[in-house]
């Protein structure tokens, strides 16, 4: 499983909302914080060809790579294509670090979302359960090698069952 596209998390948006002027510079499109995106996709090309590299050495595995990163950016990318109404707001009220909080987790107490599968983020930094569903789908059943790499997990079901 990929590293998700942290640049684009409510935390490290908010962090660099109250920055200096050349980290707000650093933004694309999407408001998402380019250099911590382009931090996750290296460790994530290096991650996926690992399953080239490790296949060799572990004889009888079967080993596949979830890019969860593009799942993620996708959806921040087209929410309302992907069936999402928010896509850089948290679903809870984050307590900030001035509140005693880290900017992640939901404020004891604090308000939460009417629906959260209408949200991409349930905290500061996590995805929420409807974005883990779209995951989960992608990662079973996907025929995109960008999205599920070699293989998908209903591949790997049917060739556990040849065994």
């Amino acid at each position: 499983m990929s590293i998700n596209p942290i640049g684009c998390s409510p935390m490290v948006r908010t962090m660099v909302q109250h920055s200096t002027p050349t980290q707000n510079r650093n933004r694309n499109q999407n408001r998402c914080i380019q250099g911590l995106n382009i931090a996750a996709q290296l460790f994530n090309n290096h991650l996926k060809s690992l399953v080239d590299t490790m296949k060799p050495q572990m004889p009888g595995s079967a080993l596949l790579y979830v890019n969860s990163y593009k799942i993620i950016r996708d959806i921040i990318r087209n929410p309302f294509q992907k069936g999402f109404k928010e896509a850089s707001k948290p679903c809870c009220k984050v307590a900030t670090l001035s509140e005693g909080g880290n900017g992640v987790l939901c404020k004891r107490e604090g308000s939460v979302c009417g629906n959260r599968s209408n949200h991409v983020f349930f905290d500061g930094l996590h995805p929420t359960e409807a974005v883990n569903i779209q995951i989960a789908n992608k990662a079973f059943a996907s025929t995109l090698p960008t999205e599920v790499y070699p293989i998908n997990i209903q591949q790997l079901l049917q060739l556990q069952t040849t065994y």
